[in-house]
């Protein structure tokens, strides 16, 4: 057997396919974090002991500011030297959609990693519109204005203008270009407008309805020309800037982009000579993040580089606007996934394991001479290669008939619970003698989900990580630490939750899903601690409070000049008080109520006066404590 390594480690877990550089494994055996090219590469299992011990507890959710600024460095390198090779004469302007992450500091850290570039922001509803009205102070900067609108909405995006902001009013329905052209006169504020068309080509990927003729948003052909010709009934065709499209998150083949941008470079050029001013188009959101480093067009994985992604958008529109003579646009891309997705992980702490039966230890003498009880042991003793199989068959035949005599009252408790652990015992014999066969049967391969360690993890999935509920979506998880440590276990992850959903059971592979997460042995008293990575798109905001766990801290980690880790902010997650207070629990009446209780208790003499004043310190510090389980 090979010895095993960082280097093996780093293999069995895929590091250097999805890391993107970002992650790696160093000598010591813990996963390290380089936000940017020639940075110092920071230790994370250091990062966490160090929060642990300022009294910032896990669960808790890493982000790297460092890589936001590197993610849009990437984007603008790549955009700009596809115009360049291309000889593209328009330019090129990136858009973060707040939907993404809305979280104020990664906001700000968007905001500034993006000024000299003048990245712009998206929004598509009234509160983010509300948020990014008075945290974006790009002067003359671009902010889409997107999803249904009311009035409201509109007057708010007009009035945005005289902030100084750019905002472009993105018509989802036509009976948008009606509200905006009354409010616009009413304020006596010009207004500039987007049309967002709706593809019939589609992309791919989960969120491929995004397009097509059944897509949610987005303007028909005709409603797109009925839309211009009730712009020039109102003399206002030049208020048209922007033609806008979104193909759905995450398209994983680059040959659905190219498809689409066909049909939609078309329409632009078409747009441009009825209404010249039209000066953007606007790709939309979908550039992939490659979650299981695959390479390849599977759900959780991109076939395709941001380069050649931005040379095939920058040369689809340079030769549709050359081939109709049309002023080359300015490319805007709502890219959100691409940007965020790398920078945050989420890193918890395994609380206790229910582990499978051992293979190494043997299995001991029944508790009785009950014959069929013995026969597991029987069968034990006399399983071999060639009759592993016939073993197997035998092992199920006999566990249904003694759990079925142990429900007509044959067999007792104690002969139930040796021949359940006796059955275990046999399966992981099965599997291992097996594993010498040169042709495996599929009963016996099947085994293999069957004989996995539960690791119970402190941590929400609804809260932390939905997507993987929601939609099977895949993140890359390991060991923050030991790897230099063959891992002997083969594990699913179960959360705190009340819920048989609350787990974990299909992890990344190369070349399929894999049923399980290989895992160290626990240490105890040390803490052992995972990371999910590449979690910094939507998860915060989809999570909910099942079992009311409310949102972890977080930490913005950075490096000073010299090179040196520091916590640039440190966001406290919620306290019971606050998440009770979601729920319409408030602190105050729950404290009185609990009084009312005690007292009634003290009255008949069922509590001391010692026992209340303990219940009512550990009901108040409870409140006042973190949601989550209070390990190490």
């Amino acid at each position: 057997m090979e010895k095993w390594d960082v280097s093996r480690s780093k293999q069995a877990y895929g590091v250097d396919l999805w890391g993107e550089g970002y992650f790696g494994i160093n000598a010591d055996g813990n996963v390290t974090v380089t936000p940017e090219p020639g940075a110092k590469a920071i230790d994370l299992h250091e990062v966490v002991r160090s929060l642990v011990q300022r009294g910032i507890h896990v669960p808790v959710l890493i982000r790297f500011d460092g890589i936001i600024r590197n993610r849009i460095h990437t984007l603008y390198q790549a955009f700009s030297k596809a115009i360049e090779e291309s000889g593209f004469e328009g330019s090129y302007c990136g858009v973060f959609p707040i939907k993404v992450n809305q979280q104020r500091h990664v906001v700000d850290t968007i905001r500034a990693a993006g000024r000299d570039s003048r990245l712009g922001l998206e929004v598509g509803s009234k509160p983010e519109l509300c948020a990014v009205l008075a945290v974006h102070d790009l002067e003359d900067g671009l902010l889409l204005c997107n999803g249904y609108k009311d009035n409201e909405y509109i007057e708010l995006a007009l009035l945005a203008r005289r902030l100084g902001k750019r905002s472009i009013i993105i018509i989802e329905q036509l009976s948008e270009l009606a509200q905006t052209l009354e409010m616009s006169k009413r304020l006596g504020i010009e207004a500039e407008v987007g049309f967002r068309m709706k593809p019939v080509s589609k992309g791919v990927g989960r969120w491929e309805t995004s397009g097509g003729d059944r897509a949610k948003f987005g303007l028909t052909s005709s409603e797109i020309i009925e839309g211009i010709e009730k712009l020039r009934e109102h003399g206002k065709e030049h208020w048209l800037k922007l033609l806008h499209y979104h193909a759905g998150s995450q398209i994983t083949a680059i040959g659905a982009v190219k498809k689409i941008l066909r049909e939609v470079t078309r329409m632009y050029t078409e747009l441009a000579k009825l209404c010249p001013s039209l000066c953007f188009l606007d790709v939309g959101g979908g550039l992939a993040v490659d979650y299981d480093g695959s390479k390849t067009n599977f759900q959780s994985s991109m076939n395709y580089t941001i380069g050649e992604y931005a040379r095939d958008v920058v040369y689809a529109i340079s030769e549709a606007c050359k081939a109709e003579n049309i002023p080359a646009p300015t490319i805007v891309t709502e890219a959100g996934r691409a940007l965020t997705a790398h920078h945050s992980v989420l890193v918890f702490q395994v609380v206790d394991v229910a582990p499978t039966a051992e293979v190494l230890r043997d299995l001991g003498d029944p508790p009785t001479d009950n014959e069929r009880i013995g026969e597991f042991r029987e069968l034990y003793r006399k399983l071999t290669v060639k009759n592993a199989l016939e073993t197997l068959h035998d092992a199920n035949s006999l566990r249904e008939e003694v759990i079925e005599r142990f429900i007509q009252g044959g067999i007792s408790l104690v002969e139930r619970a040796y021949a359940d652990s006796a059955y275990w015992h046999l399966l992981a014999k099965v599997r291992k003698e097996a594993s010498e066969l040169r042709y495996v049967p599929e009963e016996i391969e099947r085994l293999d989900e069957s004989l996995l360690d539960t690791y119970f993890c402190n941590f929400s999935l609804f809260q932390s990580l939905p997507d993987s509920w929601a939609i099977e979506q895949l993140f890359p998880i390991l060991p923050i630490h030991r790897h230099s440590e063959q891992p002997s276990r083969r594990a699913i992850l179960a959360d705190m939750t009340c819920d048989s959903d609350g787990k974990i059971d299909k992890f990344i592979d190369l070349k399929d899903v894999k049923p399980y997460l290989p895992l160290h042995s626990l240490r105890n008293p040390d803490p052992y601690y995972l990371g999910a990575f590449l979690v910094g798109a939507y998860q915060e905001i989809l999570g909910d409070l099942h079992n009311l766990f409310g949102d972890t801290n977080a930490v913005h980690v950075d490096l000073d000049a010299s090179g040196a880790v520091r916590f640039t902010h440190v966001v406290e997650g919620d306290t019971v008080r606050e998440a009770l207070g979601y729920v319409q629990y408030e602190a105050p009446d729950l404290v009185e109520r609990l009084r009312g209780t005690i007292e009634r208790e003290l009255s008949a003499g069922r509590m001391t006066g010692e026992e209340a004043a303990k219940i009512q310190k550990r009901f108040r510090e409870a409140l006042e404590g973190y949601t989550y389980l209070a390990y190490g």
